[in-house]
């Protein structure tokens, strides 16, 4: 017998039965067990097939007659194992009352019940055996404690238990190595490192036969998801094991070419980055990224617009530009601050726009009171831009201390799953919230990230977002109407007189650079547009947000039993539902609840509202 698992799939016993791991109480499974059961006579089981089959009344029968609970088998299994095993929690309750040991060690691994639940990975068995009394910090025959079992069959809700549990996330096996080392050298890809992580593990420790690090574990083993997690997490590049070797020395004597070139361009970013002026600079790294950006969109729009019939001079300017702004970006743009690209390009374009329009348009308005509205709606634009970037989208927040007592209230309840706990923020997650991968957060009442803005849309900004949208579409149909004016008085065809493609020839020769800003704004007006009319129908209609919308789609087009996106319990009619998005009762004829879905629950949302959802 050479692991729990072994024994689990398929051990002969003792007496001859051939056991199989049964499911966890009140499945399906269990039902279909206890009707074949019952048509069968088991009153000749022994009771260790009894115990594996979760037969209480026969264990009973049996205990009453003599049988000493604490009795190993031949093999030094206890009735305790395999009820923990087969997560048979009413037996183990039973057993402890009558005396078994909870931290017996059995089997040829010398583990303990709570071991072989680890193993399987029944939670609840394992909070039950706590609740009894196991010791999670005995070491088993292999050299592992609990929380290694855990990390080793990926079991990341019961990991998150032993922590909330009090259980150091630092603990070390026979060898000194730490869960984080286990991970990063026996379990290949993202899961359980990235998990190990967010728990605030050390990763500069080493142990205590080879002083390895985590990094070093992972190099060794070719992990390369967890050397990007672990120098991101602040691993040392420069920690020497016992040998001296670094972990760069290790992936070059592994010869691993891509864990040596992630470690050799980390190295290289070190280097960069301990320059005193590019320090100075990094401090600033937003406004030198949008400062550069604004140069390149001018840059390119000059090209375009430079006085030459040389098409080829201009595309090799145009390739320079873009070379440069490939290498401006590899060296000096990291992995924070790239989803701020997008948002900076769109507010860069916005600058280009207005400068056009201040140069261009503005001197050629037959009056100038008729420029006001697009002067007006340019503030507008970037007040409301301001705000729906700055505004706190819903971010579910927790301290460390909620965070274990929210870990363990889940566990115990049977509900630490994705449904109700995020395993990235270890977080509770509210009604209608969803960690968005991009802020690496959890938004209440999310919405989508907005790659224009740079930021979720959620509970706490959605409300300014729609306006920013209507600004953006008024500036960008008065640019769209402007530019249209400008090519009437300054081309010297038209559509109507030569045509669409001699037009189109002479809209590029007249002024490129106007061109190349309509293209730019026609772009975002059409996204505005479009995006406005989506979010007014979801929010006045279907009372959802855009990823509910998505999300209850894809489940109707996979699923027979559909459900009517107008027949949800957030949709409580068209003035009701602007009421309660814009936070306005409309001078009293509107009756408005406030709902704050950073605290909202499942379970104890508002019955009111379940009550009242809108039907059509």
């Amino acid at each position: 017998m050479s692991s729990p698992c072994k024994m689990a799939h398929g051990h002969s016993h003792q007496h001859g039965h051939h056991h199989h791991p049964s499911p966890p109480a009140n499945s399906k499974e269990d039902k279909e067990v206890a009707r074949q059961q019952e048509d069968e006579d088991y009153s000749n089981w022994d009771i260790v097939k009894a115990t594996q089959h979760g037969l209480l009344d026969r264990c009973m029968e049996l205990v009453d007659a003599g049988y000493d609970v604490r009795q190993p088998d031949s093999e030094n299994v206890t009735l305790l194992h395999w009820a923990a095993i087969n997560n048979r929690q009413d037996l183990v309750r039973y057993f402890i009352s009558k005396g078994a040991v909870v931290d017996q060690l059995g089997g040829t691994l010398n583990s303990t019940p709570l071991h072989w639940a680890i193993r399987q990975g029944h939670l609840q068995m394992v909070i039950l055996l706590l609740r009894c009394g196991a010791d999670p910090s005995l070491i088993d025959g292999e050299g592992y404690c609990s929380i290694h079992l855990a990390v080793l069959f990926q079991h990341l809700p019961i990991i998150a238990y032993l922590i909330a549990k009090g259980q150091s996330i630092d603990t070390t096996d026979m060898n000194g190595m730490t869960p984080l080392m286990l991970s990063a050298n026996r379990i290949i890809g993202m899961e359980p490192t990235s998990f190990i992580l967010k728990l605030n593990p050390s990763v500069h420790a080493v142990d205590k036969i080879e002083r390895n690090t985590a990094l070093h574990w992972a190099v060794k083993s070719g992990n390369v998801n967890a050397v990007d997690l672990l120098l991101e997490a602040g691993s040392s590049l420069d920690a020497q094991n016992g040998k001296g070797e670094t972990p760069l020395d290790i992936a070059r004597q592994t010869r691993n070419r891509l864990a040596t070139h992630i470690l050799m361009n980390e190295m290289q970013a070190k280097s960069t980055r301990s320059y005193r002026l590019l320090k100075s600079l990094h401090k600033y790294e937003i406004s030198l990224i949008a400062l550069v950006i604004v140069s390149i969109i001018g840059a390119i729009g000059y090209i375009l617009d430079l006085d030459t019939d040389s098409w080829l001079l201009k595309g090799m300017l145009l390739a320079l530009v873009t070379a440069g702004s490939q290498l401006f970006t590899r060296r000096f743009v990291d992995d924070r601050s790239q989803k701020y690209l997008p948002a900076i390009f769109f507010m860069s374009s916005l600058f280009w726009a207005f400068m056009t329009w201040f140069v261009c348009f503005l001197p050629n308005g037959a009056h100038s009171t008729i420029q006001i509205p697009f002067f007006l709606s340019m503030l507008s634009l970037l007040y409301f831009f301001y705000k729906t970037w700055r505004s706190d989208p819903g971010y579910i927040k927790s301290s460390e201390q909620e965070t274990k007592q929210t870990i363990i209230s889940l566990a115990e309840a049977g509900c630490l799953d994705p449904r109700m706990f995020c395993s990235s923020c270890l977080v509770k997650k509210p009604l209608r919230s969803m960690h968005c991968h991009a802020c690496n957060c959890c938004v209440a009442r999310f919405d989508q990230h907005c790659i224009w803005i740079g930021q979720c849309i959620g509970a706490g900004n959605h409300c300014y977002f729609l306006p920013f949208l209507a600004s953006l579409l008024v500036v960008g149909h008065w640019m769209i109407g402007a530019t249209s004016v400008y090519w009437a008085e300054q081309c010297t065809t038209t559509i109507q007189k030569d045509g669409l493609w001699d037009f189109l020839g002479e809209v590029i020769i007249c002024s490129p650079w106007i061109l190349y800003i309509f293209l730019i704004i026609c772009s975002f007006t059409i996204w505005a547009s479009l995006m406005l009319i989506v979010q007014i129908y979801q929010i006045a209609f279907l009372g959802l947000t855009t990823q509910e919308r998505i999300s209850l789609q894809v489940q109707n087009r996979h699923s027979q039993h559909q459900v009517s996106l107008r027949k949800t319990p957030f949709n409580r009619g068209c003035m009701q539902n602007l009421s309660d998005f814009f936070r306005c009762r409309c001078f009293g004829l509107i009756k408005h609840d406030p709902v704050d879905w950073t605290k909202q629950f499942h379970g104890v949302f508002h019955a009111s509202m379940m009550r009242n959802a809108h039907t059509v």
